[in-house]
């Protein structure tokens, strides 16, 4: 893997968001739509883990997203940024603060 410096890192806009709306992709295998809320804004993000989490499941998590990736589409819908995630052996795990903290907050 490629190093990167401190100056691309900081590149990087993480923040909480708190899982406002979730729902299963129709027609697709493990889509699940996910709306943010980030404080100032609200985004969409498509994330293929309904095979670890259902939409119930994740409402009002409160959850690390990349905000400032560059959109994408899945299955015709717009991804408007991505979940923060690790998988091993027994599956995807999502990355989350420890404590309650308000949508939006940057990470450091």
């Amino acid at each position: 893997m490629d190093e990167i410096s401190i100056d691309e890192f900081h590149k990087v806009d993480l923040r909480v968001g708190k899982v406002i709306e979730c729902e299963k992709v129709e027609k697709s295998r493990n889509l699940l739509k996910i709306i943010v809320d980030l404080g100032d804004q609200k985004k969409q993000i498509i994330s293929s883990i309904s095979n670890y989490y259902s939409p119930d499941e994740m409402l009002g998590k409160e959850l690390i997203v990349i905000n400032n990736l560059a959109p994408a589409k899945f299955m015709g819908l717009e991804s408007q940024g991505m979940l923060l995630a690790v998988e091993d052996e027994k599956g995807v795990s999502l990355l989350k603060p420890d404590r309650d903290i308000a949508p939006g907050t940057k990470a450091h």
